[in-house]
């Protein structure tokens, strides 16, 4: 029994593209998707429309993270008083222009934990960021882990979220994470798209569960060609930036932009409340740590 787990794709369907042809030519029975489909690239309608097609060919474990919820909300629909903001709320709103009813409704449904329950095996527990929070992080050594860890009946948790790919044993319980497809964060060995293979028992008296940490590379100049053709970098000017700083090897994230950016913005005006972050806070937080 092998089951391919892939978490945080953003809507990075280059990346996807070439995680799926990998796995078309592996013997892969069942699918596993963490969450966070929609994100900081354009291919959200290729990202929706791949996990579709997917389900009706093999069995499919899907649940929702924090940037589907976003687009549950509403965060990216109206409130013309953000138009000033395109960093900060670009991204929101491309997503939610790029989804259909169906697929609202079909995000709606999803849970945001899951068991995975195979004949002769142990039970596996999915999430996106832990089995009670869409945005709460597992970390190794985390100070949560134990109060997280202590409800999961399961021994095996798989997560995502943190866009790092590790493998933990804590309070009795394996964790994993499959990393990135779309944006992961790597040390080393340059920007690839992470995913991870979950190998059943090769005895029938084996429950256990074996993991195979893939990283592959693939075309990133097509992947930031692809948000310039789709005018990312007006629709979302510093974030898409960001976005593209992070594929040629910075180690950084958007949060850590956008909270440098929210502390300009306080020391200039004397408060910020999201999304209010000027473009200008934006430009010296992006000059600043880029």
């Amino acid at each position: 029994m092998n089951i391919a787990v892939l978490s945080d794709i953003h809507g990075n369907h280059v990346a996807l593209r070439a995680c799926m042809k990998y796995l078309e030519k592996q013997d892969i029975d069942a699918y596993c998707f963490l969450g966070d489909y929609v994100g900081e690239f354009p291919g959200t309608r290729q990202v929706m429309d791949t996990l579709y097609a997917l389900r009706e060919k093999k069995p499919c474990y899907i649940i929702k993270g924090n940037k589907e919820d976003y687009q549950l909300f509403g965060l990216g629909e109206g409130h013309s008083e953000w138009d000033a903001y395109p960093s900060t709320v670009g991204m929101l709103r491309y997503g939610r222009q790029h989804l259909t009813q169906e697929d609202i409704s079909f995000l709606s449904k999803l849970p945001i934990t899951e068991r995975i329950c195979i004949d002769g095996m142990e039970d596996i527990r999915i999430c996106h960021g832990s089995p009670r929070a869409v945005k709460e992080d597992i970390r190794p050594g985390g100070s949560q882990n134990e109060e997280i860890l202590a409800g999961v009946k399961e021994k095996y948790l798989l997560c995502g979220h943190t866009h790092i790919a590790m493998g933990i044993r804590e309070y009795g319980k394996v964790v994993w994470n499959p990393g990135s497809v779309g944006l992961p964060i790597i040390e080393e060995g340059g920007m690839k798209a992470q995913f991870m293979i979950l190998h059943g028992g090769d005895r029938n008296d084996n429950k256990e569960w074996t993991p195979e940490f893939v990283a592959l590379d693939y075309d990133i100049e097509y992947a930031i060609q692809d948000m310039r053709e789709n005018s990312l970098y007006e629709t979302a000017p510093y974030w898409a930036r960001v976005t593209e700083c992070i594929l040629r090897g910075k180690k950084i994230t958007h949060g850590q932009v956008l909270c440098r950016a929210m502390e300009l913005c306080e020391q200039e005006t004397g408060k910020c409340d999201w999304p209010a972050v000027p473009e200008s806070c934006w430009k010296r937080a992006y000059e600043e740590m880029m």
